[in-house]
């Protein structure tokens, strides 16, 4: 194919435009690129500027708001004196005379919810009526309507300092907004203190489950705070189908000595939920003086180790030696927890349990059962001999003890040096 010499000028050209055209995209590119880096840093200076700006306004308030609580608590230090005086008498608080800016409330508030949490009894009572008196309780209620959720929140914990009871029924809905997060725990222990009723706890428990299921100990401890005694509260949710609830009244009712407890947790005890069992086991195992020799036996043979360890472990501590013979079988258990507190149980139950000890470490054909009692018995001669050591009053306890393992293992015991009192055999 023949060009002519137009044409090929034509095309020269053409190329040499677009040569140029290349070169000024990659001249102009880096100016681009400069101008967007530009923009950026821009950006990010101006955040850094607002970030340490607003820093330093809210260090600045807070620091305002700290020098105006000084001022205001020196200031009546005199109406706090007189608190201090008057609280043991029979009359009401007053409150502090003559009008007060927020500021001034404000700081008297702090003073007064710190008293209230460390007293209880007729001095609390008499502080949370002088907090309604000075119109704190009013004031905080209508923070509850704020738009600011720290706002809400702070005005939920304050009642609850206050023991308001008129302010229950808006803490619980307010525990409604706030039941997915964390706050919610602050505003049910915020209602639980104001509670006056029973059935305002049940509600609370109610709520708290269905959004917080894991936090069993954490619930009862909130239901606890109350003034109320929650016990009716635990009897109910007792009653229920509902594992969650029944774990949170378990866990609310242990340490509990009430009689009308002691058939719930009978029939809890044969539950299908493992872990109501086991607690239900546990707490039963507080009533041993109303339970019959083969209802502990059922414990102490039970299919889980968990209950069988407690059964064992209560054994020792409440010193049954009619179980001496379950808890060496206890020492042959598949389970280390069983085997442990069998071995502990049977020291607790003085020279003849020590004896079996003994006895199942000389003679045992299971190698973790002699271990179990070898180590129990070591630590056993251990502490007999540091009470021997402080005390002359123990020695003979721990000369009984030596003697009878220097007869059953024909060699002396003297890891400590006792004094040793001679002992007829």
């Amino acid at each position: 194919m023949m060009w002519t010499s137009q044409e090929i000028w034509r095309r020269a050209s053409q190329s040499n435009n677009q040569t140029c055209e290349r070169r000024r995209d990659r001249m102009s590119d880096p100016l681009e690129s400069l101008e967007s880096a530009l923009y950026v840093v821009i950006v990010i200076g101006v955040l850094i500027v607002g970030g340490l700006s607003t820093l330093y306004i809210l260090r600045a308030q807070s620091r305002k708001l700290e020098e105006d609580t000084a001022f205001y608590l020196d200031k009546h230090q005199d109406y706090f004196a007189y608190l201090s005086i008057n609280i043991d008498g029979p009359g009401a608080l007053l409150p502090p005379p003559g009008p007060l800016a927020e500021a001034e409330l404000k700081a008297i508030q702090k003073k007064l919810l710190e008293w209230i949490e460390t007293i209880e009894g007729a001095h609390r009572g008499k502080l949370t009526k002088l907090c309604r008196d000075m119109g704190l309780v009013e004031l905080e209620r209508e923070r509850l309507a704020s738009k600011r959720h720290w706002d809400r929140i702070d005005a939920a914990y304050h009642l609850g300092i206050m023991r308001a009871p008129e302010c229950t029924g808006e803490l619980i809905n307010l525990l409604e907004q706030e039941a997915e997060g964390s706050t919610a725990f602050v505003v049910a222990r915020a209602a639980a203190k104001c509670a006056s009723e029973h059935g305002e706890l049940r509600r609370l428990a109610l709520r708290l489950a269905k959004h917080h299921p894991q936090s069993h100990q954490l619930i009862a401890d909130i239901i606890a705070s109350s003034a109320l005694d929650p016990t009716h509260v635990y009897l109910d949710l007792l009653q229920s189908n509902d594992a969650e609830l029944i774990n949170i009244a378990l866990i609310g009712v242990s340490g509990r000595s009430e009689s009308a407890l002691f058939p719930v947790l009978e029939r809890l005890a044969s539950s299908e939920h493992k872990e109501v069992r086991i607690k239900a086991s546990k707490q039963l195992l507080e009533y041993t003086h109303l339970m019959p020799q083969k209802r502990i036996e059922g414990l102490i043979y039970h299919p889980d180790w968990e209950i069988r360890a407690a059964a064992i472990k209560t054994a020792g501590l409440q010193k049954l030696p009619v179980f001496t013979d379950a808890l060496k079988r206890g020492l042959s258990d598949d389970s280390w927890w069983v085997r442990h507190y069998s071995a502990k149980s049977l020291a607790q139950l003085g020279l003849d349990g020590f004896r079996v000890l003994c006895e199942a470490a000389s003679g045992a054909n299971n190698a973790q059962s002699r271990d179990t009692a070898w180590d129990a018995i070591h630590d056993e001669l251990e502490r007999a001999a540091v009470l021997a050591s402080r005390d002359f009053r123990h020695i003979l306890h721990f000369n009984e003890l030596s003697h009878m393992y220097e007869t059953i293992f024909n060699e002396p015991y003297a890891s400590h040096p006792v004094k040793m009192l001679p002992i007829s055999s």
